[in-house]
């Protein structure tokens, strides 16, 4: 009968081997979530941003921006989303939308939750303005 000096080293590799390309596979997952929940909350306050943008006041003789409907307009869609954020006139005609999200992690290598905040600012105007550095 012959005998192998590596009796059972395949069991040894694959118990090392199997956990460590488990843990690559959590770790890849984890991120994933991470970059999803931040690529979110840009989405979601660059909308609201967006949906205020909407706010235009038709009833006099010139249309004009309604700055509280603008508000209310972001405000509005952040609700119906189901996220809370703020919103803030910035400047004359500018808002700025800030909506935090947090999710609960699908394996929690990196905390229990992913949190990322999303920001986007939009400029009220009505009709059209010509590309950046034309006049």
């Amino acid at each position: 009968m012959k005998r192998y000096g590596d009796a059972g080293s395949i069991t040894v590799f694959a118990a090392v081997l199997i956990p460590a390309l488990l843990l690559v596979v959590a770790l890849v997952v984890d991120r994933a979530g991470q970059l999803r929940t931040h690529s979110d909350a840009d989405a979601l306050a660059a909308e609201a941003a967006r949906a205020a943008q909407t706010a235009v006041d038709t009833r006099g003789a010139t249309i004009t921006v309604d700055t509280p409907a603008a508000v209310a307009a972001a405000r509005s869609y952040l609700d119906q989303a189901g996220y809370r954020g703020t919103v803030a006139i910035i400047g004359p005609h500018r808002v700025r939308v800030t909506v935090t999200v947090s999710r609960p992690a699908i394996f929690g290598l990196g905390g229990a939750s992913y949190t990322a905040t999303g920001t986007a600012t939009a400029q009220l105007t009505i009709g059209t303005s010509p590309p950046r550095g034309q006049p």
